[in-house]
């Protein structure tokens, strides 16, 4: 299965509009268009997995926190 396949399945899963998809990942409409465009290349792998988590529901720590998290670690 393709990433444009897997991104619109899960939307249409969650009963998302692309509209609604795009404010949980931080994204434009329009990428979530090009994303679920078969005709288009797939974005990073890593954007592919961030996105999909996203939708999922999964927290992933932003840069700042994982800053953050390497300073108290040291």
């Amino acid at each position: 299965m393709t990433f444009a396949e897997c991104i619109r399945l899960r939307r249409t899963e969650l009963n998302l509009t692309q509209a609604a998809a795009a404010a949980v990942l931080s994204v434009s409409r329009r990428t979530i268009q090009h994303w679920e465009d078969p005709r288009r290349p797939a974005p990073h792998i890593l954007a592919q997995e961030g996105a999909l988590a996203r939708l999922d529901g999964e927290r992933l720590p932003t840069p700042a926190s994982q800053q953050d998290q390497a300073l108290r670690d040291q």
